[in-house]
């Protein structure tokens, strides 16, 4: 799928650079692009990566590091790209496994400030994945081995003798372009041309300068353009040794500072605290105050974004704002000349400390979920900026202390447990002191190591933050403490006595007023612990209490592991037909916020239901899918549970045996290579972007799954297009008894759309 982002504004020119890096990019394997800030290095790489990405059998994709700030997060931040659940102790290695046998184009843009992890990182993955290419861009070269460097050169502004000559000039139309986007009554002509070409010589042919310097004509005309670009560089250069490509662009940028109003230039200084973009409503509450009134901020962020000092993304909602890395840099300097810097970062962190606690209880209730995870991911970089921050500066550890503690949903459970853990250890290391915070921080991080098979690492964290329980009398840490030393028994097989610690953990959660996620999740762990201890009955029980809170609330996130755990129990009961229909009901919820261990868990599931219904090739190819998801997870195999290891490798030798190596290796290789990444492999399970099989005629000898008669009722009327709720009417039944007819008949067909339903039932009456 790639991640490569549409531009927004067309690529003008660079022709001959497209050839020759495209050229160093077939002969080499790591490509850099150096050059000064603004000379185009980041739009040319995006560029070529479009132009070349058809080569690459598993996509291109583009990192930007500009916001990232601690060289320790850079592999978590690269693997985050490929759907990679930062859930291993080793995640460079883990990334270059992953990377091992593909063949994809990895894009680091902005490298300078991370230069030599960039390298380490670099040379890593290009010695453990032969097939991997990798094109960064940098303001100074990686220096390893390997390395091909291309030096972007400014745009060429030779002397011309007339207009046809300066219309040949790539400046010139990137400047003419631009100039004709904000003034509809600029056009390069017989008059002005010359004009046009010595304004692109004065800025030295750099792009990010002409465009800047374009947006001028909205109340400049070309002349006085030119004459007062003249007199400003002379005033506002400070350092006459500068090269003259560094006095260029700080020239045109100091002036587009001073052609904004003495607001526009505080609210610029005051952007910079963001990271990775922001919303109205953050800039409204930080950067308001001291001279601008909380109503200007958005009249003067559109002054800002009328100047190319701010970028947008308007065609999304809600729109988002964001700096150039250049123009960021230049506003940094600003602040740090004006003062206030460290009040302005408080408020940033405060601002986001406000978001963190607000999704932590969006997230608790249940209803919101998938909006909460998109919320927090969206503003990741600027909670990692807001931790940076808190975690420096003693007077604010705790309040570091806090955050960290407040995301512990987004760490567990979306993908970012090492990450989690780096930020827990810094935390627990600036806040010595028993507290309650320290004592959440303490079973979150034995939470984590759960989730990566390592209960021994987890059992020391449990006991201090269960000695703090008891004696603050704290329920909630006391109940997390149960479950979580529950867990630990789980992981070594003692399922009786995980069984039993995880049912009083459940009744302590369920003692807490209110409605928490935790509460319905945790009757997940109980029958879980129940299938595996050997009462599959009693586990389906548990898991439909659960599955009917879940109903109840919204909530989407224990769904998944309830399904999984009631499926588990109806594939040992031999209820297989309902175990499939509810793995594959899971990982459509998991896929909503990248809860890559339970889509996992799922996945091997889905194999043995496979082989235990005689589908011994599916079974082999969902083996191969599994063996490309379960690495996303990180930590030790299958969690390291011995009974589910061994359920794996009996399915494994079973189906062998049944279809023989070559058909084996055959059909598991197939579903290997449909798993170039978590979302194309969730996409394979669940029969997505697959062309529909060819007609063949009805049989009663057919091993299609056969659709009870109510099934068949529901397909018949949601091919006539009904909704579930008009079908609901039509049958006189409920709405969510429609609802899973029609998920049940999805899950025996292998459909991830209603919209196929249509297509199956002409196709089964042989029209």
């Amino acid at each position: 799928m790639g991640t490569l982002p549409a531009e927004l504004t067309s690529f003008i020119g660079r022709q001959r650079e497209l050839v020759e890096i495209r050229r160093l990019l077939s002969a080499g394997r790591l490509v850099t692009l150096t050059g000064a800030g603004g000379v185009g290095k980041t739009r040319l790489a995006v560029r070529i990566a479009d132009q070349v990405a058809h080569t690459f059998p598993d996509d291109v994709w583009l990192i930007e590091l500009g916001d990232l700030h601690d060289p320790a997060l850079l592999a978590q931040t690269v693997g985050a790209e490929f759907g990679i659940r930062d859930a291993d102790e080793d995640p460079p290695g883990r990334l270059a496994e992953y990377l091992r046998d593909k063949s994809p184009l990895l894009v680091l843009d902005n490298c300078e400030h991370l230069a030599e992890a960039c390298a380490r990182l670099a040379r890593d993955l290009l010695a453990r994945a032969p097939d991997l290419r990798i094109l960064a861009t940098s303001r100074h070269v990686l220096g390893i081995e390997g390395e091909r460097v291309y030096s972007v050169a400014p745009l060429a502004v030779p002397e011309v003798h007339d207009l046809a000559d300066a219309i040949g000039l790539d400046a010139v139309t990137l400047f003419t372009e631009r100039a004709t986007a904000v003034s509809s009554g600029f056009a390069l002509d017989s008059t002005n041309w010359s004009t046009v070409v010595e304004v692109c010589r004065r800025l030295d042919g750099l792009p990010l300068a002409i465009e800047l310097a374009a947006v001028w004509l909205r109340t400049l005309a070309i002349d006085e353009l030119l004459d007062r670009l003249d007199g400003t560089f002379q005033l506002l250069s400070p350092n006459p040794v500068a090269p003259q490509r560094q006095k260029s662009l700080m020239g045109t940028i100091d002036w587009s500072y001073l052609l904004c109003t003495p607001r526009q230039r505080v609210l610029w200084t005051r952007l910079v605290v963001f990271s990775g973009g922001l919303h109205l409503a953050a800039a409204e509450e930080v950067c308001s105050g001291d001279g601008i009134e909380t109503g200007e901020v958005l009249g003067l962020m559109a002054g800002l974004v009328d100047k190319s000092i701010v970028q947008t993304s308007a065609n999304r909602a809600p729109t988002r704002f964001r700096l150039l890395q250049t123009i960021r840099e230049y506003g940094r300097q600003k602040l740090a000349e004006a003062g206030g810097e460290r009040a302005l970062r408080d408020r940033h962190s405060e601002y986001f400390h406000r978001l963190a606690g607000r999704a932590q209880s969006g997230w608790d209730t249940g209803a919101d979920q998938v909006e909460v995870y998109a919320t927090v991911l969206r503003d990741h970089a600027n909670l990692r900026t807001a931790l940076e921050h808190d975690l420096g500066a003693p007077e604010r550890f705790a309040a570091g202390l806090d955050l960290v503690v407040s995301l512990h949903f987004f760490w567990l459970h979306c993908g970012h447990l090492t990450e989690g853990r780096l930020w827990l250890a810094r935390a627990l290391g600036v806040n010595p002191r028993p507290s309650r915070d320290r004592a959440r921080a303490l079973w979150i991080s034995a939470y984590a190591a759960c989730l990566m098979g390592e209960p021994r690492a987890a059992l020391p964290l449990i006991r201090e933050a269960e000695e703090w329980g008891r004696r603050t009398g704290d329920q909630v840490v006391l109940s997390y403490t149960e479950m979580l030393t529950a867990a630990c028994r789980f992981l070594e097989g003692d399922f009786a006595t995980a069984t039993a610690l995880f049912r009083e953990a459940n009744v302590r959660f369920a003692a807490i007023p209110g409605y928490t996620s935790i509460k319905v999740l945790s009757l997940g762990t109980v029958a879980q612990s129940e299938a595996w201890g050997g009462d599959p009955a009693t586990a389906v029980t548990v898991a439909n209490e659960g599955l009917a809170a879940c109903d109840s609330t919204g909530e989407l996130r224990a769904r998944t592991h309830l399904l999984y755990a009631r499926s588990l129990a109806q594939w040992m009961l031999g209820d297989n037909e309902a175990a499939e229909v509810g793995l594959l009901r899971g990982l459509r919820t998991a896929r909503l916020f990248n809860d890559i261990l339970g889509a996992s868990l799922s996945v091997e599931l889905l194999s043995w239901v496979a082989a235990a219904t005689g589908r011994t090739e599916l079974a082999a190819e969902r083996l191969g899918v599994a063996n490309r998801v379960w690495p996303l997870v990180g930590g030790k195999a299958m969690l390291g549970l011995c009974r589910m290891i061994d359920e794996h490798a009996t399915c494994e030798r079973e189906v062998r045996e049944v279809l023989g190596d070559a058909r084996f290796r055959t059909a598991f290789k197939r579903g290997v290579e449909a798993s170039t990444g978590f979302e194309a492999a969730l996409a394979h399970l669940l029969g997505e972007n697959v062309a529909p099989p060819a007609p063949v005629a009805p049989s009663r000898d057919t091993s299609e799954p056969e659709l009870t008669s109510r099934e068949f009722e529901v397909a018949e009327l949601v091919a006539e297009g009904l909704t579930n709720k008009e079908i609901a009417q039509r049958l006189v039944i409920s709405r969510r008894t429609v609802e899973s007819h029609v998920d049940h008949i999805l899950g025996k067909l292998g459909f991830s759309s209603r919209s196929r339903i249509p297509a199956w039932l002409a196709q089964r009456r042989g029209g």
